[in-house]
């Protein structure tokens, strides 16, 4: 298992844990963060778009990140 270390500002954590439940440890917020990067690069390499919808499927936004262009298509 590899360790990670980060610097987040302190207004980003409190911003974060107020969305969530104060109770929720920087840990579990960034665990959570590689669970969902870990999800994106998968998907991009299955040569899916990232897309975020309204409650009602309207105003379709697509995520942009320079690192998800760069994913490799894997064959299959």
């Amino acid at each position: 298992m590899a360790e990670v270390r980060l610097q987040i500002p302190e207004d980003t954590i409190s911003s974060l844990q107020e969305k969530l439940s104060t109770n929720t440890k920087p840990t579990d917020i960034a665990r959570d963060a590689m669970t969902l990067y870990n999800w994106a690069v998968q998907e991009r390499a299955k040569g899916r778009v990232l897309l975020t919808t309204d409650a009602e499927g309207n105003n379709v936004t697509r995520l942009a990140m320079t690192s998800l262009d760069s994913v490799k298509p894997v064959a299959g």
